[in-house]
């Protein structure tokens, strides 16, 4: 039962920090995005509020990811939309990144090998970010585009898609991926074959190495995906679809095929370029985690047909008999372990990080949204979902901890691995509970150790304020710094408190408050430090507005405590100094 003491009656919180104690690096890394994610077709610089407005939220790190990326061609720049575009066979990647203008042949638009590759690249370095790229492996690409004819829709929209009449048996749509180049097809060529019916991923790891040269090199592009939510890429067939990509990969997925995909690409990555870190396998959330499967319809998880030989000890419970040690995310289990065995056999680590995605269950009103971030860390928190409905066989009333446990399953199936959240968003970019909880949730990663981290969508309104606080709160840059220290609230319920110092000025602290009520609360801060805090500077944002500024913190330290007023609704950004 939780403990909180409910919001009606407690609307005063106390904030314990102590620098000396849980000291912990933060990653830079977790204060990302993807390059364009939300398909409203801005292209390049001018996705996001534009090349000025990304200057200015100093982010670290950028995923050219998602479904579309499933089926990205790099030899001609086609992608196939699948079930998010009709299964549209289209150039939408190499548009969407602002890859310069195609070649029109029979008035089909055509892009140079990679260039959507080299572009969003380019904006990385401009940017100095950490580029992480998605590369395929279900199986196959698309060949071409095709013009319906007469011209089709896709809800209301113009379509230019497969012809009348394809299926999945319709051979001439698709490429075949072959991770490994034969010494028979010749040698590496920054000029694919694009007749040859293959596309071959060492050829595309070569054009991008080429260009930047490998990733220890200065420019090189340091990081690598091993495609994109393999639970969704067919179905078991439900009111809910047949997955994103049916067409694509017609077979239902299964455990060994998605797990043996995944091997077989990071080991060419890891040929071509040893140093590259890889990220898989990007499940789509928690029933990609709980069993390779995201169909839930009330009354059965629909699962893959070998589930069966992987649900079992050790992935289940490490034989300890608790059924919720890991909260039922057993195809994480498994997949590390597989990876762990073919890591030790290839006398090399094939994973770097272990990536999966986040999307919060509950429906959002503002009371929910504030509160949802906290099934990352907080065992406390039982979200009113359907993964913590008691009787489903998934935490039956427990709270989600989604982060402690995989970083339990890492310590249990293949230590060192990284944590990579690929994809996320709590929503609210034009709610001021938006910025709530995606400053929980950067608070959290930071705190739980998480590598990466990539918000999908625009970085804007209420969610750009949430990265500014961390990454750039008083307009020249300053950030939240590196190393986490230990911060504790009495009623996570009502606030939260993450805190940091850096190691190049140990003296100064920073805080971020959260309040989760809509009402002001006042929070005690009590701080344990070996030298003495009497200045405090405060930034924050509130229902008053997206934007972050400066605040007047009427507030006397006396002996390292102090108390401050927390507006509804709002986060704040506290730098305490000597």
């Amino acid at each position: 039962m939780s403990t909180e003491i409910s919001v009606s009656y407690a609307q005063n919180v106390t904030f314990t920090i102590d620098t000396q104690a849980e000291r912990k690096a933060i990653s830079p890394l977790i204060y990302g995005f993807n390059a364009y994610a939300d398909g409203s077709g801005r292209a390049g610089w001018d996705a996001h509020g534009g090349r000025a407005n990304l200057e200015s939220l100093n982010l670290t790190s950028r995923r050219m990811g998602g479904n579309n990326m499933t089926s990205y061609n790099w030899e001609n720049g086609v992608s196939n939309s699948g079930a998010d575009w009709c299964h549209s066979s289209n150039a939408g990647v190499s548009y969407s990144s602002g890859a310069g203008n195609p070649s029109q042949t029979a008035g089909l638009a055509y892009y140079a090998p990679g260039a959507a590759i080299k572009s969003f690249h380019d904006q990385s370095l401009a940017l100095n970010t950490f580029s992480l790229l998605q590369l395929p492996a279900a199986g196959k690409l698309p060949k071409n585009i095709v013009n319906m004819n007469p011209p089709g829709n896709c809800n209301g929209w113009p379509l230019w898609q497969d012809a009348p009449g394809a299926s999945n048996a319709d051979t001439n749509r698709w490429l075949t991926i072959v991770n490994d180049k034969p010494a028979s097809a010749g040698a590496l060529s920054l000029t694919p074959n694009l007749n040859d019916n293959v596309v071959y991923i060492d050829e595309e790891l070569n054009f991008i190495i080429k260009k930047y040269g490998k990733s220890s090199a200065a420019k090189g592009l340091k990081g690598y995906e091993l495609d994109n939510e393999p639970d969704l890429w067919h179905l078991w067939p439900s009111q809910f679809g047949n997955g994103t990509h049916e067409r694509l990969y017609p077979q239902l997925s299964t455990v060994a095929d998605v797990v043996q995909k995944n091997l077989d690409l990071a080991t060419t990555i890891k040929r071509v370029d040893p140093s590259a870190k890889t990220f898989g396998p990007a499940v789509s959330g928690y029933l990609g985690l709980f069993s390779l499967w995201s169909v839930w319809d009330g009354a059965q998880a629909r699962q893959p047909a070998d589930w069966g030989q992987y649900n079992v000890e050790p992935y289940i419970s490490k034989n300890t008999g608790d059924r919720y040690r890991y909260n039922g995310m057993t195809f994480a289990n498994v997949y590390l372990d597989k990876m762990r065995q073919a890591s030790a056999a290839a006398g090399k680590r094939l994973l770097d990080a272990f990536s999966f995605h986040y999307y919060p269950q509950a429906s959002y009103d503002q009371a929910t949204r504030v509160q949802a971030s906290r099934s990352l860390w907080d065992a406390q928190y039982v979200e009113p979902t359907w993964i913590t409905q008691p009787g489903y066989g998934f935490t039956d009333g427990r709270g989600i901890a989604l982060l402690p446990k995989l970083q339990k399953s890492v310590a249990d199936f293949y230590p060192g691995t990284k944590l990579a959240v690929t994809e996320y968003d709590f929503g609210g970019r034009d709610d001021v509970t938006g910025a709530v909880a995606q400053a929980d949730a950067l608070g959290a990663f930071g705190k739980q150790g998480v590598y990466l981290a990539n918000y999908f969508g625009d970085v804007e309104g209420y969610i750009g304020a949430a990265f500014k606080l961390f990454r750039n709160y008083d307009g020249n840059k300053s950030v939240f710094p590196e190393v986490s220290v230990k911060a504790v609230s009495t009623n996570n319920g009502n606030g939260t408190v993450y805190a940091a110092v850096s190691a190049t000025d140990p003296n100064t602290l920073h805080i971020i408050a959260i309040n989760r009520l809509a009402t002001p609360i006042t929070a005690s801060v009590q701080i344990k430090n070996p030298v003495l805090f009497n200045y405090v500077q405060a930034w924050g944002v509130d229902a008053s507005g997206p934007q972050v500024t400066a605040r007047n913190v009427q507030a006397t330290i006396t002996q390292n405590n102090f108390s401050t007023s927390l507006p509804g609704y709002s986060v704040m950004h506290y730098v305490l100094k000597p």
